[in-house]
């Protein structure tokens, strides 16, 4: 079977020696323990997931962008993004996985560190003496999680809150993401991810949001360094790029699941975008 067909199955977790994560869970494993028996072919889940490298060298590929390994580095892998790593075995380094249910809303949920999670971006190194990312740090948090004590799952949250923390400060969205505007970008992103299938007009969120349209696209500029317009139709360009690689639906049944009504103008939309015909890009082999 072709690693296209492949992908366009269903594997439980569990069948592919991957443990499950359940709702509010948050768990911390050895990156040697992911990488025999491991996925064979790209693949993505309904969890975040946490890739710490110390030492490893090969690739790594998030939605279509694949990013060398070497040295220390984490990469953040969202619920949805489609990815898959090629890694020896002697690789080492942490997996931390975790919903955003895994944040009490007493406490953690306050930060509004799961909404900004979504932020962060997929990749970014690990300068030299970096404490949160050191092995010691996180073997404190896996021995929580393999030893759990009174209060182990505030321990485990304290935890993940401080690696959140750090990923957005080594990551350069702390300022960005905790600006002024945050809670209009976070809304907003959010609000995209629920509904880019439906409406791609700026003025639909505007309006959700209580705001002008020009208003909004001024925020989204300033904050995320490309337009509300933009932001959209990527998010549209992404899960469209995903569809024709990973499923078996036609181009025209794949823009009318987008919202695009023509089917001429989804084509003219995506070669505009991708600089290559629909067909063309489904018929480009996945590259090993």
């Amino acid at each position: 079977m072709s690693a296209k067909s492949e992908l366009k199955r269903r594997h439980p977790l569990e069948s592919l020696g991957v443990k499950m994560v359940r709702r509010g869970d948050i768990r911390i494993e050895r990156l040697q323990d992911r990488l025999n028996p491991k996925v064979p072919f790209p693949h993505k889940h309904d969890f975040y997931q946490i890739v710490i490298l110390h030492s490893a060298m090969g690739w790594h590929e998030i939605d279509f962008k694949k990013y060398p390994v070497k040295g220390s580095q984490v990469f953040l892998i969202k619920p949805g993004q489609m990815h898959e790593w090629k890694l020896p075995v002697r690789s080492k380094g942490f997996v931390i996985e975790y919903t955003e249910e895994s944040f009490s809303k007493d406490f953690l949920g306050k930060l509004k560190l799961a909404q900004h999670s979504r932020q962060v971006p997929d990749h970014f190194r690990i300068p030299r003496g970096n404490n949160v990312f050191s092995d010691r740090f996180l073997t404190m948090m896996e021995q929580e999680f393999l030893n759990p004590g009174d209060n182990f799952e505030l321990c485990l949250q304290n935890y993940l809150c401080l690696v959140l923390l750090e990923a957005l400060r080594l990551s350069k969205a702390a300022d960005r993401q905790l600006a002024e505007n945050d809670d209009v970008i976070t809304r907003f992103t959010d609000m995209v991810e629920e509904h880019f299938q439906e409406h791609h007009q700026v003025e639909f969120y505007a309006g959700e949001l209580g705001l002008t349209a020009k208003a909004l696209s001024a925020k989204i500029q300033k904050n995320l360094r490309l337009s509300a317009k933009e932001y959209i139709l990527n998010r549209c360009l992404l899960e469209a790029k995903r569809l024709l690689s990973y499923s078996d639906l036609s181009i025209s049944e794949i823009g009318y699941s987008l919202g695009f009504d023509d089917p001429n103008y989804f084509s003219r939309f995506l070669k505009k975008n991708m600089k290559m015909s629909a067909g063309k890009f489904r018929k480009t082999p996945l590259k090993d």
